[in-house]
């Protein structure tokens, strides 16, 4: 969480201090639970974690977004019905946007 507050420029322990919290206990990290309805898209995503397209250019290279042709391999290899498909493609396309400013920030 503390990697979280630092990409916001915020300083964690200054917030605690700003709240009347105790600062010389660390923050904790947050439990995320999943709703059964995104597993299909969670386990797309990282399934597909390493087939995304790498643009290269002057100013280096960056990571363009996952192959759509292997998601949608991976989607059937994983048994998404036929129907649930778009919406779990949907899905995926957001997981999709948060993943690409992280994989792009790591190269900076």
């Amino acid at each position: 969480m503390c990697a979280q507050w630092a990409r916001l420029g915020a300083d964690p322990r200054r917030a605690r201090a700003a709240a009347g919290a105790d600062t010389a206990q660390p923050v904790p990290e947050p439990d995320y639970e999943l709703p059964p309805a995104l597993w299909p898209a969670w386990a797309c995503f990282v399934c597909t974690w390493n087939q995304w397209r790498i643009v290269a250019g002057l100013g280096g290279a960056w990571y363009e977004g996952i192959d759509h042709a292997n998601l949608a391999a991976t989607m059937k290899l994983l048994g998404v019905k036929k129907k649930k498909r778009p919406a779990v493609f949907g899905h995926v396309r957001v997981l999709e946007s948060e993943g690409r400013a992280l994989r792009n920030e790591q190269q900076d």
